[in-house]
């Protein structure tokens, strides 16, 4: 039971880093259909501009859940931040679109099943971990510790007084 203790406190943080970035991920994607869906009520044969209409707004969720709930204790990079996660979004989305046209025109992947996952699962699964990879890695890193001794955690202080000079034998 100390083992399993120890291993998960080890990666605890990313537990709960993983947990909020797919419940803002989640969010994200309701908002995608839910703009897409309301779009086409408005304009019924604009599909492709509804899917885009929907990903830019849901892009702008994403970045307010990841800048203010999931990332919140990382510091702020302001304008270069928002470019860099509009581009890391770009990325991922043509990533998603290329993957759902190669199953479907070049593997013939066309049933509704294949299409499905092809969409849902490679997709959305590659593009949510490229995503997480960058988000954590370039947009919103951590500091690194402004002195060496932050970098060392210690639980108590290291006994100075019952260090007596020693002169090592030659």
């Amino acid at each position: 039971m100390a083992l399993v203790r120890n291993v998960y406190s080890r990666v605890e943080h990313l537990v709960h880093e993983v947990a909020k970035f797919g419940v803002v991920g989640c969010v994200s994607y309701v908002t995608t259909v839910l703009v897409d869906l309301l779009y086409l009520q408005v304009e019924r044969d604009e599909h492709l501009t509804a899917y885009v209409v929907g990903n830019v707004v849901a892009t702008c969720v994403a970045y307010l859940g990841s800048r203010f709930w999931t990332y919140k204790e990382r510091e702020g990079g302001g304008v270069r931040e928002m470019v860099l996660f509009a581009a890391i979004n770009s990325i991922a989305i043509a990533m998603q679109a290329g993957i759902v046209a190669l199953t479907f025109y070049v593997l013939h992947m066309t049933g509704k099943v294949q299409n499905f996952f092809s969409e849902f699962v490679l997709a959305v699964g590659f593009g949510m971990a490229f995503r997480f990879f960058c988000y954590r890695t370039f947009i919103f890193p951590k500091a690194e510790p402004a002195l060496a001794a932050d970098a060392f955690r210690y639980s108590e202080p290291l006994p100075t007084s019952e260090s007596g000079s020693v002169v090592p034998a030659r």
